[in-house]
């Protein structure tokens, strides 16, 4: 095979600038967490100039959800590499949330970078919360992460119906919320996983009840 020349403009160098930035910025932040991933060191770690990082991301939570985005891809691969094997719908889902907080808890500097960059509390807006009734606005990876438990559950060919849906969210938040918890001390990992299996035990068995999506309280 012939050597990527690293410093070229073809599309296999620029995938290789990326995946050695992403690998940069997982490094720091499992050193120091979220305050460690600063733009210029990770520049520094990837040997990569400070204004092609900027030319790419343009913060580092940018490079941050960059890294959860990997995080992700290794999940989608471990659920395929060893899918789970509850008779449930409901619990393989849960599985799927536990696989991806045991992977928080094994670099902790890692899940508090991604919560960080994540949950930020924007400066406090009035009219934003009060229309924030009328949006249900979701990250990219919050996207890919409640797919990748719905493919467990019912498989890729289910189209998630309102209630799924709703209760798949339901469970990503309770995730990031418990990741915060554990990181802040408030909940040890044991309860962590037992909280994220009762809820997807009572969540997500409403496909059974509810095929359709049919429910007064959809709307």
């Amino acid at each position: 095979m012939a050597a990527v020349k690293v410093n070229g403009r073809t599309p296999e160098a620029k995938a290789f600038r990326v995946e050695r930035v992403v690998k940069a910025t997982r490094e720091l932040a499992t050193a120091g967490g979220y305050e460690a991933v600063q733009m210029r060191e990770v520049a520094r770690v990837a040997q990569t100039a400070l204004s092609t990082l900027y030319k790419y991301y343009a913060s580092k939570d940018d490079l941050i959800n960059a890294a959860v985005g990997s995080e992700l891809n290794s999940l989608t691969e471990d659920v395929l590499r060893r899918p789970p094997r509850q008779r449930t719908a409901e619990g393989r889902a849960g599985e799927v949330f536990v696989r991806a907080y045991v992977a928080m808890v094994r670099d902790p500097g890692f899940a508090h970078a991604a919560m960080s960059a994540g949950n930020t509390v924007l400066e406090f807006d009035l009219d934003r919360v009060r229309h924030s009734e009328e949006i249900n606005v979701k990250s990219h990876w919050s996207v890919t992460f409640t797919q990748i438990a719905a493919v467990q559950a019912w498989g890729p060919d289910n189209r998630c119906n309102p209630i799924q849906a709703r209760a798949l969210d339901m469970m990503e938040t309770l995730w990031v919320a418990s990741v915060v918890s554990w990181l802040n001390g408030d909940m040890s990992a044991d309860e962590v996983k037992r909280r994220l299996r009762l809820a997807a035990k009572r969540l997500l068995a409403v496909d059974s009840a509810e095929p359709n999506g049919n429910s007064a309280d959809v709307g």
